[in-house]
């Protein structure tokens, strides 16, 4: 027999070392590995990090940071430059580095690290000592951390755990190995090891030592690979970061000045507050030893130590070690410098930004409003103004010739001082006005307003996206000051700034610093002037904030997981436990990962409210000086230049995958639970069920996303944006570009037709209209002039061009002023972008699960306790109470939800509704304001002759008398001949000669011979022609151009009396939303004529035109109203036509209630709230305003549907509740924009839409009754069951089995039931409120009670006369049976529900009465009396059921 070594133990014939003597030769090698690269190697003396590159060196040196780190650095230097070969050196302190600059010959590392060595001195305390410790130079990489042993040790330890798998046993128990995780886990013990091992790094390096170690003996190696993958990210962490700092050096550092700096002292006057993650993890761990501790007498010792194992909150942490390392990893890819990697751990910690606005670039002054004094001369006023506007100096009192420009107090005025119009700019939100004088006499006042830079916007605009308070500081000593005053009153500050003691202070420093500028050493972070780097990390305090949040629910199911497998493991209950906090943990590192890779940065646009320069205001030549451009153009390098890097705009977006669908579908608040009750159905042992709940989970989600998915593609030719060409002038020639291709400062060349490309400044305009409806909502073509305008809102600056309108005639060539998400439309549409609010779906959702959670908990309790008194062992009861709870929960809900919304979709499709998404089929049930756009949703979107006035009455079109006709004749006649009205140019003379067809009036004989065209400037059409033997010179125009022209009426001079008369008809047909023709004409000598000619007019009379009222306007208003839907017109026309349209649509005359654009903005929020409550119209409205009104009615807890055709509603359409918009008329922007797209531009369809939202509330109503009453009885039966006999009456399968054929089924086809059109008053009254309130707990409660009685009732009859197994047969054949009979009862008459009904029995009989299926689903076949017992119970109860129901609904 061979000898054994006593040193060693035999496995499977192998000699191999005794456990307890490796094991610690092991522990000693590890725990030298740990402190090797800090505390040095033997023989090699302290490490010493040394990084170089071409004349240049860093040492690393010590003592430098603390009271005495002055003079330590003036020793250094000192030391350094009596050296040969040393040109410089200066210590940067916050780097701990000294930075020494060599000549040729270069002295040698050694000598220049020992010179070091002498001259430095010891930490002044501890926490100095610590700090230079864990301080990693960007330089240093990965290997001068301690990731090298970390690793080396997880290595190590993974050998170990394969040694320990073949040894009979393990030397360690798995119970104590999970132990080693808590030290690194609980905040206390933490910061506890943090004091004994003199540092966190130092703690951290060595408690993953020991996990490594003792997972190793335990023969566990989950844990260590997850470690070795967290530091391996960490790795690549270091390496980047050099790489970064490699890249950057010769740009930081360019003269010695550049190099060296003075410590920063960033001690906070308050510790940082507890994170999420932390008091999660202290509550866990707690929960667990509680939990451990009530275990113990039931289930001995070690099981119990492993229930209190499971709750080791493993996962935070991996997911916030993985997201930092990765996000570090972006970050030195953008080429940021990361100085202090420790800021990237508590990111999810910070709440406020304070923005250094000095650093980023100061703002200036610019004017932003004008308002001229009676008698002035606007041209002359913003000539003068802008000549004498200093933008640095605004209040200093400026003066050329006979012009002056200061603070009104400050000039010596005679006359008038525009208190009234002063105050007003000063109400409307001005910081300074300006008082603009001629000759001692005011002529005008002007308003001054800062435009902040584009940085400080930006980087605003993105924290609060993010929901960061944002703080702003002009810079100078109070920069620190904010930093400690938030700190002090709790905040975790954010700076972005270029102060270096600021910095220091603040929890996390971002260092901003123009190049050839000395870096603000002592910043967390350096970016130079990447403003980008910024929003990305303000990007991610929101994505660091969403992983502890998932980290945390990833715990929390692994943990509920773990328990469960522990008391139901029947070996190793521990490594059962352990094995999914290990799972969570792994899910938290591929969230952390994920999720910082998927940041981007991407700079949003400027908010909806920032000053924008007055370029309407401006004179053309100051316009293109402003913009650094001129008539020729840019070159081509200088467009090149002024390209953004990130142009965001558009408003379509890329197709959605079926994968991202999926995974959207997947995001509501059942998918978790769902899932954590599949992993635990399968942790006790019934894989087979958690793969049921699974499939039901995927299929619900599955049907959503093809339905999303196959939409997107029907609407993908209806929504794709084609790119507008226009033509820009580069280099002094003309070219075809691309719109998104224009820059600021590109001179664009547009005629008839043509779409402008962007924000335009005119320069030159020939006979120029534009049709402006898609922004203002004008129907009427608008002329446009080079000479700057004095107003407010956009539909009165004729001086612009908008993006996404057209020119109507003419030709114009026109500066770009903004681009982009900088447009009028692209503010608006970012102002919403991101901005959707959450639908119903998800909060109706999140409350049923709310309310379903501790009825499924409190039901296993009740069933695993009733199996423990009664002495069922403790894996059976416990397997019955998992199952229990999982069966209880409503998975068929999300499906029921997504098939009724999907029915309802291709019902408004059948319609000529489009439904982008279902969803927003329940949001409609929950509109209760309605926002129409006016121009072409209440109206047709076009002008049309709706009236003639003849000067002493009016007449409509189809009843013309023999004066009118005359009138509408000339008009014909002064209009261009064209055999297609469409054909013309001008929409007024389109409108006038289709007025004329339908009227069946012509010229009558009378045939064109000359002409003087319309021109804006000219303001009328004259034509001249031969009537008979004479020449009839006929004209229409403006009624302020032609009137005057007129010395006759009816036969008759026209006298002051006759005049004013006229006016009068004039004004009441303008204020009747009408656009107003002059006709006139006179007898002329020759047949050529000149403009000269029109003059001493016989005025006929007048030609009313309007854009006409949808005949189907007024219906449709009324059934909303009656549906309690409030509507409210929105347009940019003016005030007056609004009114008018509204009170025609209404029939109210007198009492509507007008709000104007130029009100919204001098009202606050409060204020805008306050008047929205009984607004009827809101007039002269811009697209960043229609933003506001929505977002107002929202905050005021109102659903919001919002109805439009124009690119200035696409903002709008993109923020509300429910966006539609109309498919024919409608803009890209608009139907890209919509959750609904009515293709027929119906307004009828708009409110079929709406009534389908409602049914569906009703429906879901009744489905859900079916699906939660049906599963409260299911829990009671069940409950009841468990309390007489100590276990469940029906297995897991059969609750399962249960649910498919009670809920998808018969549940669903009730969704999906199309309402009854005979009921639509009834239907319009349903909703969320109405339908999921007293009336669904009524028959939630009523089929509660009737299931649990008609299952109970045949179980005891069972039971009496059969075995145990044909009892939970006949229970269950009773239970489905009584639900299918309420569903029958219920929706019977409806064929879908029937055949859905009696197919679901069928197939129970299948399923029941087939030997081996019977059996899988633990039935037995029935006979004729176990059929007669199931089949009589469920009838009885379901017919006492539908009494009840009727007595309840009857009260």
């Amino acid at each position: 027999m061979r000898r054994t070594d006593p040193e060693t133990v035999d496995v499977l014939g192998v000699p191999f070392p005794r456990p307890i003597p490796a094991m610690s030769r092991v522990a000693r090698g590890l725990a030298g590995l740990a402190l090797m690269p800090f505390e040095g190697m033997p023989g090699r003396g302290p490490r010493r990090a040394v990084w170089s590159c071409p004349g240049r060196l860093y040492i690393e040196t010590h003592g430098v940071k603390g009271p005495d780190g002055a003079r330590v650095a003036r020793q250094v230097e000192r030391a350094l430059t009596e050296i040969p070969g040393v040109r410089w050196a200066q210590v940067n302190a916050p780097t701990s580095r000294v930075v020494v600059a060599v000549g040729e010959p270069a002295p040698r590392r050694v000598e220049l690290v020992r010179a070091v060595e002498r001259a430095e001195s010891e930490p002044s305390c501890e926490a100095e000592r610590i700090e230079e410790d864990e301080l990693h130079h960007p330089a240093d990489g990965a290997r001068a951390t301690r990731l090298p042993s970390v690793i080396a040790a997880d290595a190590a330890g993974l050998v170990l755990s394969a040694a320990s798998k073949l040894m009979p046993w393990a030397p360690l128990p798995t119970e104590v190995a999970a132990l080693a995780s808590l030290v690194d886990l609980h905040p206390r013990l933490r910061a506890l090891a943090d004091r004994k091992l003199r540092g966190h790094e130092r703690a951290d390096s060595a408690t993953s030592i020991g996990a490594a170690l003792a997972h190793g003996l335990a023969a566990r190696g989950e844990g260590t690979v997850l470690d070795i993958m967290v530091r391996s990210t960490q790795w690549r962490e270091a390496k980047a970061h050099k790489r970064a700092w490699c890249a950057a050096e010769s740009r930081l550092v360019r003269q010695r000045d550049h190099a060296g700096a003075e410590p920063v002292v960033g001690e906070r006057p308050r510790p940082l507050p507890e994170g999420a993650a932390d008091r999660h993890a202290r509550r866990s761990i707690a929960a667990g030893a509680a939990a451990a501790a009530v275990a113990l007498p039931f289930t001995g010792p070690r099981r119990a130590a492993a229930v209190g194992i499971s709750a080791i909150p493993k996962a935070p942490s991996n997911g916030a070690a993985a997201f930092s390392a990765q996000l570090g990893q972006v970050l030195a890819r953008r080429g940021a410098l990361v100085m202090d990697r420790s800021v990237l751990r508590r990111l999810d910690l910070l709440d406020t930004l304070v923005i250094d606005t000095a650093a980023l670039g100061a703002g200036v002054n610019v004017l932003s409003d004008l308002v001229p004094l009676p008698g002035s001369e606007p041209v002359e006023l913003t000539a003068a103004a802008f000549a004498l506007f200093d933008e640095e100096k605004p209040q200093v009192v400026r003066r050329d010739g006979d012009w002056v420009l200061g603070p009104v107090d400050d000039l010596d005025l005679e006359g008038r001082d525009g208190v009234r119009e002063r105050q007003r700019l000063l109400d409307q939100g001005a910081p300074l006005v300006l008082g603009l004088a001629r000759d001692g006499r005011l002529q005008g006042l002007l308003a001054v307003a800062e435009e902040l830079s584009p940085e400080v916007d930006a980087l605003a605009s993105a924290a609060k996206s993010a929901g960061i308070r944002v703080v702003q500081s002009d810079g100078g000593e109070g920069v620190l000051d904010v930093v400690r005053e938030l700190q002090a009153d709790g905040g975790v500050v954010m700076l972005v700034s270029g102060d270096r003691r600021a910095l220091g202070a603040a929890d996390c420093g971002i260092g901003v610093h123009d190049e050839g500028t000395p870096p603000p050493w002592g910043a967390h972070v350096l970016i130079e002037r990447d403003i980008d780097i910024a929003m990305l990390l303000v990007e991610a305090i929101t994505a660091a904030r969403t992983v502890v949040r998932d980290s945390t629910l990833f715990a929390t199911v692994a943990s509920g997981i773990g328990g469960v497998s522990a008391l139901s493991a029947r070996r190793k209950p521990a490594a059962s436990g352990l094995r999914a906090v290990n799972a969570g943990a792994l899910m938290a590192f591929s969230d952390g990962i994920w999720r910082a890779r998927n940041l981007t940065g991407t700079r949003k646009a400027a908010p909806a409210g920032r000053v924008a320069p007055p370029w309407h205001l401006m004179p053309a030549d100051l316009v293109l000086d402003r913009l650094g451009s001129d008539p020729r153009g840019l070159d081509e390098d200088e467009a090149r230049r002024r390209t953004p890097a990130n142009r965001v705009g558009g408003a379509g977006g890329a197709g959605t995958s079926i994968a991202k669908a999926f995974l959207s579908e997947l995001s509501n608040p059942l998918t978790p639970v769902l899932a954590g009750g599949a992993a635990v159905s399968a942790a006790v042992g019934s894989p087979v069920d958690a793969a049921l709940v699974a499939g039901i989970v995927g299929v619900s989600a599955l049907i959503g996303s093809v339905q999303q998915v196959h939409t997107e593609r029907a609407l993908a030719g209806l929504f794709e944006r084609s790119a507008t060409v226009t033509t820009v002038v580069r280099d002094g020639t003309e070219q075809r570009v691309v719109a998104d291709d224009l820059v600021r400062g590109d001179i664009v060349s547009l005629r008839s037709g043509d779409v402008v490309p962007a924000d335009c400044r005119v320069l030159e305009a020939t006979g120029v209209e534009l049709d402006e409806s898609s922004l203002t909502g004008e129907s009427l073509p608008v002329p446009k002039d080079p000479s700057p305008v004095v107003a407010a809102d956009i539909a009165e600056r004729a001086s612009m061009l908008y993006e996404g309108t057209v020119v109507a005639a003419g030709k114009v060539t026109a500066v770009v002023v903004a681009t982009g998400d900088q447009t009028e439309v692209g503010r608006g549409l970012a102002a919403a972008r991101g901005a959707a609010p959450e639908t119903g779906v998800e909060t109706r959702l999140a409350s049923l699960t709310k309310q379903a959670l501790p009825v499924a908990v409190g039901s296993a309790a009740a069933v695993a306790g009733a199996g423990l008194i009664r002495g069922v062992p403790l894996r059976e009861s416990l397997g019955a109470a998992v199952n229990l709870a999982v069966a209880s929960v409503p998975e068929g809900l999300p499906f029921l939800v997504n098939a009724a919304q999907l029915a309802a979709a291709r019902r408004l499709a059948d319609h000529g509704a489009l439904v982008r998404n279902p969803r927003t089929i329940e949001a409609l049930g929950r509109v209760d304001v309605l926002c129409f756009d006016k121009t072409g949703t209440l109206t047709e979107g076009r002008l049309s002759v709706t009236r003639i006035d003849d000067g002493h009455s009016s007449a409509a079109v189809s009843r013309l008398g023999k004066s009118h006709r005359a009138v509408l004749t000339a008009a014909v006649r002064a209009t261009p001949r064209a055999d297609n009205p469409e054909e013309l140019p001008h929409h007024t003379d389109q409108a006038v000669l289709e007025g004329g067809l339908a009227a069946g009036v012509d010229a009558d004989g009378w045939e064109k011979t000359d002409a003087v065209p319309f021109e804006p400037s000219r303001g009328f059409h004259a034509t001249n022609g031969r009537l008979g033997d004479r020449n009839l010179l006929c004209v229409k125009g403006a009624p302020e151009v032609v009137v005057p022209r007129c010395v006759r009426h009816g036969g008759k001079p026209i006298g002051a009396g006759t005049r004013k008369r006229l006016e009068k008809r004039m004004e009441r047909l303008a204020a009747s939303g009408h656009r107003v023709l002059a006709v006139a004409e006179r007898t002329v000598s020759t047949k050529d004529i000149s403009e000269d000619d029109v003059v001493d007019l016989h005025l006929l009379g007048f030609v009313a035109l309007a854009d006409p009222v949808r005949d189907s306007a007024a219906p449709a208003a009324e059934t909303l109203r009656e549906a309690g839907v409030r509507t409210v017109m929105i347009t940019g026309d003016h005030p007056a036509t609004g009114e008018a349209v509204s009170e025609e649509i209404t029939g109210r005359n007198g009492d509507t209630k007008v709000l104007t654009g130029a009100r919204i903005e001098e009202l606050g929020d409060a204020e805008l709230d306050a008047e929205l409550a009984d607004v009827d119209v809101i007039a002269r409205c811009s697209p960043a305003q229609k933003v506001r009104i929505i977002q107002a009615y929202q905050r005021g807890g109102r659903v919001v549907a919002m109805t439009g055709d124009g690119a200035n509603d696409a903002p709008a359409i993109r923020l509300a509740d429910v966006g539609i918009a109309l498919g024919q008329r409608g803009t890209p922007a608009a139907r890209a924009a919509a959750d609904l797209v009515v293709t027929d531009d119906r307004l009828e369809t708009i409110v079929a839409a709406l009534i389908e939202g409602r049914a569906m509330w009703a429906s879901v109503r009744e489905a859900l009754g079916i699906l939660l009453g049906g599963n409260l009885g299911e829990i009671a039966f069940t409950v009841l069951g468990s309390a007489v006999t100590g276990r469940s009456p029906l297995t897991a399968r059969q609750l399962l089995l249960m649910n498919l054929l009670t809920d998808l089924a018969p549940a669903l086809a009730i969704a999906l039931s199309r309402p009854d059109r005979e009921a639509v008053p009834e239907l319009l009254r349903e909703g969320p409120s109405a339908s999921l309130g007293d009336a669904l707990r009524r028959d939630i409660t009523t089929r509660a009670v009737t299931t649990t009685l008609g299952a109970t009732t045949a179980w005891t009859l069972a039971r009496l006369t059969g075995r145990r197994r044909r009892a939970s047969t006949v229970a269950l054949a009773s239970l489905i049976g009584t639900q299918l009979g309420q569903t029958l009862l219920i929706g019977g008459r409806d064929g879908t529900v029937l055949a859905a009904g009696l197919g679901s029995a069928a197939l129970l009989a299948v399923l029941i009465q087939t030997p081996g299926v019977s059996q899988f689903f633990g039935c037995t076949p029935l006979g004729p009396v176990g059929w007669g017992i199931a089949l009589g119970s469920a009838g009885a109860a379901s017919a006492v059921g539908l009494l009840a129901g009727r007595r309840g609904v009857a009260r």
